[in-house]
């Protein structure tokens, strides 16, 4: 059987943050939760870039952002001790002027996400693993978590995401991940799924 050598990873930068924004906006544009934030695909098409402009423009100040060379894929972490990371200079009126009439539901996934994260156990938090869509299914999201994990274990680090379905929820199981009590983001909305990785040696956050 053929096999394809493993993507060259590297860390992104301010540069590329049009790239890894655009490469966001592409792979969610049908995810799990995108319905439910804006019903309207023109309109998310529209939406989408500005709004992962946002997150890409946190992660690079306060993140980690893995790529691949190609740009296909990207991996965003935070190392999370104790408290919350702090939020952008105006990101409440950003965040409005970005999503408009659908702020609310933006808003709403920050809250419940924030209500619900373990900011009191050491780890490092998956905020987003996307592959563009000409490219999944090759593996690529497995090397990014691959890449980090091994750092994580050399330090012994736990890692905590949610994941928004079936698909990323196989993926992360097979990566040592173990599912938490799921939430839903309102009454009638869709679920997440907390899962997490303990650190080496240990069962769980420690």
């Amino acid at each position: 059987m053929r096999t394809h050598p493993s993507p060259a990873i590297r860390t992104a930068t301010p540069a590329d943050q049009q790239t890894v924004s655009d490469l966001l906006a592409e792979a969610f544009l049908h995810g799990d939760l995108a319905d439910w934030l804006i019903p309207h695909l023109d309109t998310r098409a529209r939406i989408y870039p500005h709004y992962f402009a946002l997150h890409v423009e946190h992660a690079l100040t306060y993140g980690h952002i893995d790529m691949t060379a190609d740009a296909t894929a990207v991996a965003i972490w935070y190392a999370i001790d104790g408290e919350p990371l702090p939020e952008l200079p105006d990101y409440t009126q950003r965040l409005a002027e970005v999503t408009g009439r659908f702020q609310p539901r933006f808003a709403a996934l920050d809250q419940v996400m924030h209500d619900h994260h373990p900011y009191d156990q050491p780890h490092h938090y998956l905020a987003f693993l996307a592959v563009h869509p000409d490219q999944q299914r090759h593996g690529l999201g497995s090397t990014l978590l691959q890449n980090h994990h091994t750092r994580l274990d050399a330090t012994r680090t736990a890692a905590h995401l949610e994941a928004t379905g079936p698909r990323n929820r196989r993926l992360y199981v097979r990566h040592g991940y173990r599912a938490q009590p799921m939430f839903h983001l309102s009454a009638g909305g869709p679920p997440l799924h907390p899962m997490r990785r303990p650190r080496v040696g240990a069962q769980a956050f420690r």
